[in-house]
């Protein structure tokens, strides 16, 4: 813990590991607003708020909505009552996660019709490959998808999820030590991330921060990723360094 000292809204995301938009985020919504602002507006933020901010990042962690977060910390008494919904929502998850792995492992033993993987799955298979299609269906990105992974074995898709696992265990691990942006540390986790990208498709260091920005908007992705915003603030680190403009990014 820092003693006595006030943060800026940068030294703040340094200290917790997340980005600077992420703060300001949850000051816009009331969530972790600092106790003092100075003459010129900028944050800053007291012990007080780091040990609010340790809060917020246990339970969201946990998988606890931000508005959930909010009124646990705002109102004690709800705690409890917060964490056996959350409670119940993740075994729930953790339920459908088997049932998903099961799946899986039948469609590696051979190829399935759609009706068959939307029995396996559920309807959300269905919706998600129609939600991608949608979004991506008409880009280049999709077409090479498309074509690498009709060519990947089952020892291929072992593997893809073996490197899934190690790589959010090191982003985890560095997290925890502090591996600062930029660093050489930083960068082999950059450069890893875009290698499981390029499974499926070309990937510039543009379209690595457009990505990493969607692992954080889109909640639904911290199945795959579980540190998106830290992940995010690496790989931001190294297009900025590359002279990519954080504030005009395009795909391409």
């Amino acid at each position: 813990m820092i003693d006595n000292t006030e943060l800026t809204v940068g030294q703040m995301a340094d200290y917790l590991g997340v980005t600077t938009r992420t703060l300001r985020h949850w000051d816009n919504i009331g969530l972790l607003v600092p106790s003092f602002r100075t003459w010129s507006d900028y944050r800053l933020y007291t012990e007080a708020d780091i040990e609010r901010a340790m809060q917020i990042l246990v339970y969201r962690e946990a998988g606890v909505p931000l508005k959930d977060i909010e009124e646990m910390l705002d109102k004690p008494g709800t705690v409890k009552e917060h964490l056996r919904n959350q409670k119940r929502l993740l075994l729930e998850q953790i339920d459908h996660l088997h049932e998903m792995v099961r799946a899986v492992d039948t469609i590696m033993e051979g190829n399935l019709t759609m009706d068959e993987k939307v029995e396996l799955f559920g309807k959300k298979w269905h919706d998600y490959e129609e939600e991608a299609e949608a979004r991506w269906g008409d880009t280049p990105e999709w077409a090479q998808a498309q074509e690498r992974t009709a060519q990947m074995t089952r020892e291929d898709w072992v593997k893809v999820g073996a490197e899934m696992e190690a790589f959010n265990r090191d982003v985890a691990a560095a997290k925890a030590a502090g591996v600062a942006p930029g660093s050489d540390a930083a960068k082999e986790l950059v450069a890893r991330h875009r290698a499981q990208v390029e499974r499926y498709y070309d990937c510039t260091l543009s379209k690595q921060v457009l990505l990493a920005r969607l692992y954080v908007a889109d909640e639904r992705y911290r199945d795959m990723y579980t540190n998106p915003e830290y992940l995010l603030t690496l790989v931001e680190a190294e297009a900025a360094a590359a002279g990519i403009d954080l504030q005009s990014v395009e795909w391409g």
